[in-house]
């Protein structure tokens, strides 16, 4: 009995690490669509949404050859933050939050 504890919890233990390494690894990946979306979501229906997606892919893509993923991360929390604050956006607003997405301009 008490073996078997041992192996079921270590097995537990084992599943837990690989979840948080998972996750870990697929954060950016995770919060980089989630604003991508509310971004499209509130921007104006003129708003071409291909190219919404486009600067966040070329910005993703950018972060990753550059290994500046944790800036780039920074940069979306932080654009996250100002999507809580407002209904709508205007182009204008889209346009300045697109070009702050980028993870090598200071």
């Amino acid at each position: 009995m008490k073996r078997t504890t041992i192996v079921a919890a270590a097995v537990i233990l084992i599943l837990g690490i690989g979840l948080i390494l998972g996750l870990s690894r697929y954060k950016l990946v995770l919060i980089h669509s989630i604003v991508e979306n509310a971004v499209i979501q509130k921007a104006p229906a003129t708003y071409p949404q291909a190219q919404i997606r486009q600067v966040f892919d070329e910005n993703y893509s950018k972060a990753r050859r550059m290994q500046r993923q944790d800036e780039y991360l920074e940069r979306l929390l932080k654009a996250s933050q100002r999507l809580e604050k407002v209904q709508r956006l205007e182009s204008n607003q889209v346009d300045t939050l697109l070009r702050d997405l980028d993870p090598v301009t200071e």
